[in-house]
């Protein structure tokens, strides 16, 4: 698991003695001063939990089961050797894009900067299939791929071809 940033362990560590001393007091009015006041750092605290992990990148395999059927749009890569990929994806059926990281992996690089080098060859767009599994078989994309270009539009009938002469009427 992540690590766990240390304003959230505050936080619950905080909302627990509330709801401890919610439970046990019944008429004090220190008790209740002091329930008010860890209500109110809980507030803070959790205010301040939220800030810091507005920036940080998500786990990759927190992708969620709903994203799975269609492939991902990468639009930044980091690479971190030794230690993460960090990845800005724009997700199926998503407007805003979220950041992501994968635990090192040299093939996955490997594949991730080749596919990197074909997108700007090709000028087309980088793709990521989550649902990738190592596999024999030969027509399964990889887990990065670039998107391949649009076909070129079929030809017409061979009857829109074929000359008439206008002064002939037959």
């Amino acid at each position: 698991m992540e690590n766990i940033p240390i304003l959230y362990l505050l936080f619950t560590l905080v909302s627990c003695i509330l709801a401890t001393i919610a439970v046990w007091s019944r008429k004090n009015l220190k008790v209740r001063t002091l329930a008010v006041l860890a209500l109110a750092a809980m507030v803070l605290l959790n205010y301040g939990a939220l800030v810091n992990l507005l920036g940080r990148p998500q786990p990759i395999n927190n992708l969620g089961s709903a994203s799975l059927d269609k492939d991902a749009i990468v639009l930044a890569v980091s690479m971190a050797e030794g230690e993460s990929i960090y990845l800005w994806l724009r997700l199926p059926d998503e407007h805003q894009p979220r950041y992501y990281r994968m635990n090192w992996n040299h093939e996955d690089a490997v594949t991730l900067k080749r596919a990197m080098d074909r997108s700007t060859r090709e000028s087309s767009a980088l793709m990521m299939n989550y649902d990738y599994e190592t596999s024999l078989e030969i027509g399964k994309e990889p887990l990065f791929y670039t998107m391949p270009h649009e076909r070129l539009p079929l030809k017409p009938p061979l009857e829109v071809f074929e000359y008439r002469n206008p002064t002939n009427s037959t």
